[in-house]
């Protein structure tokens, strides 16, 4: 039998289906929040369970007890000059070991840079040993230093009489008329007819005996210091410390 409902018993339907409407979204928001509040604890929890420890990192360069990480050197030099060194202790204080290395930032001669800076620090090194008669080494007492331990890193300095070698023309030098200069070709250094007007385009490979070069540098540098009071070379670096690898 269909019934017929009354307007009284139609609106009362539609006000019920509204109020469960209501109630649905209510309940279904409370819901959505009780899990999302849970999980919220759920992963604090979790992330408060994790035992992290960062690894103590204290490398420290000193140079008579005060601690240092760029270096500067500054003095004249000449052949026969006494030797110099200069010495910086590292102290490891961390807990782990660490990788020592020298950065050489800057080599001025007469306030010139005689580097560039696309250089690697093995090619820094190769072209001042062809280019100046005097050696430049640094020294690590360890290149990795363990923990709770110390090392050194010291700079040595030398420019011998002694040696018969030839050595490129650094770019600092300017065209003298009464050197004589040399090129390299097969194994032998053959001397070369330079005038002022091809200096510059030949620079690049010329080469200089070792007698020459040393009466040039050890001229300009006394030279050079008397008129500007300044030391004639220059060495600017920075001390680093990398953590060591596993195994290293």
């Amino acid at each position: 039998m269909n019934r017929q409902f009354t307007e009284e018993e139609k609106k009362y339907i539609k006000k019920n289906r509204k109020i469960l409407l209501i109630r649905s979204v209510l309940m279904l928001g409370f819901l959505l929040a009780f899990n999302i509040f849970a999980w919220f604890i759920y992963i604090s929890k979790v992330n408060t369970t994790l035992d992290i420890h960062a690894v103590s990192w204290d490398v420290v360069f000193s140079e008579g007890g005060t601690a240092v990480k760029d270096v500067t050197i500054a003095l004249d030099v000449y052949p026969g000059m006494e030797e110099y060194t200069h010495t910086i202790t590292v102290n490891n204080s961390g807990e782990t070991a660490a990788n020592l290395y020298f950065d050489t930032k800057s080599v001025k001669l007469f306030d010139t840079e005689m580097l560039t800076g696309s250089m690697t620090e093995t090619q820094k090194q190769q072209l001042l040993a062809t280019v100046l008669p005097l050696t430049i080494e640094y020294d690590f007492g360890t290149s990795v230093v363990s923990q709770s331990s110390t090392s050194s890193f010291t700079v040595t300095i030398n420019w011998p009489y002694s040696g018969n070698n030839y050595f490129k023309v650094p770019s600092v030098f300017t065209y003298n008329p009464d050197m004589p200069y040399y090129t390299y070709s097969g194994g032998t250094y053959v001397e070369a007819t330079v005038t002022s007007a091809t200096y510059d385009s030949l620079k690049n490979n010329l080469y200089l005996t070792k007698d020459d070069i040393d009466s040039y540098i050890g001229e300009k540098c006394g030279v050079y210091q008397n008129t500007n009071n300044k030391n004639c070379l220059v060495i600017k670096g920075e001390l680093v410390a990398e953590q060591a690898q596993a195994g290293s």
